[in-house]
């Protein structure tokens, strides 16, 4: 199994998941282009993410896996299934509709870049200055996972924030392609709006076998608010799809 994390996350961000699917299956979290240790490049349209994650499976040779995506992830492993039906056995997305978006997070990209990190010695004054950008704790701590220390008291950002910001049309562009007829899963958050009723028409109509789930209590982040119920459901539909057997299988959770 694959899992995919969204804008601004990295395979950290699907650890929890991936400790929690780890116990039935052997599973791979990765990092996407501009996020966590993989690399920075000017453009990051859900083509050319869907030839990344394609091109990550060959090089582990890898014919086929289960795929699951958060956000913007998930409309890579979208991509993914209908440009390279052959390579995903199943396909699950969380809080994420194929259609087009408005600007996502850009305001808070430019926030982290407006940081003058030369003045910053400690993690702490980092949250203190994105706070009035970004006043939710919780969120601001998810952002912040993106800063990392090299030494000596110095902050950078991993991510390509740059690349990003340059990138928002396309991460913001809806996914097209030749329908996937294999099984998919969608999970959406009940107080979160990237996944309306009105989009389902959409969604099956990429997605003919989709099925719906919705966590009631739960927003965008659904994953990392409702670790243990994702987990649950996301096992459950996997296994249903191999069969009884899969339930035996001991697998371990790995990053790249």
């Amino acid at each position: 199994m694959i899992l995919v994390h969204g804008l601004l996350g990295s395979c950290a961000t699907m650890g929890t998941l991936a400790r929690g699917l780890a116990r039935k299956f052997e599973v791979l979290a990765v990092d996407l282009r501009n996020h966590g240790s993989s690399f920075h490049a000017a453009t990051m349209t859900y083509r050319e993410m869907a030839r990344d994650l394609a091109g990550f499976m060959d090089e582990k040779k890898m014919a086929s896996a289960w795929v699951a995506g958060h956000s913007m992830g998930g409309k890579c492993v979208m991509q993914l299934a209908m440009d390279f039906p052959d390579k995903v056995a199943g396909l699950a997305v969380l809080d994420m509709a194929p259609r087009a978006y408005a600007p996502m997070w850009a305001q808070y990209v430019t926030a982290m870049l407006d940081l003058d990190l030369t003045q910053i010695t400690r993690r702490e004054q980092a949250d203190r200055l994105l706070a009035n950008a970004v006043p939710e704790n919780a969120f601001r701590g998810f952002l912040l996972q993106n800063l990392k220390s090299s030494g000596k008291q110095s902050y950078f950002w991993r991510a390509g924030l740059a690349e990003i910001l340059g990138s928002m049309k396309d991460i913001c562009a809806p996914v097209s392609g030749r329908p996937y007829t294999g099984p998919a899963l969608f999970i959406r958050g009940g107080t979160s709006d990237f996944v309306s009723d009105e989009d389902w028409e959409d969604i099956r109509n990429l997605f003919p076998a989709a099925v719906l789930k919705t966590i009631a209590k739960a927003g965008h982040l659904v994953h990392l608010e409702h670790p243990g119920l994702v987990t649950e459901l996301l096992a459950g539909f996997f296994t249903g799809l191999s069969g009884s057997s899969q339930g035996s299988i001991q697998g371990e959770a790995r990053t790249t």
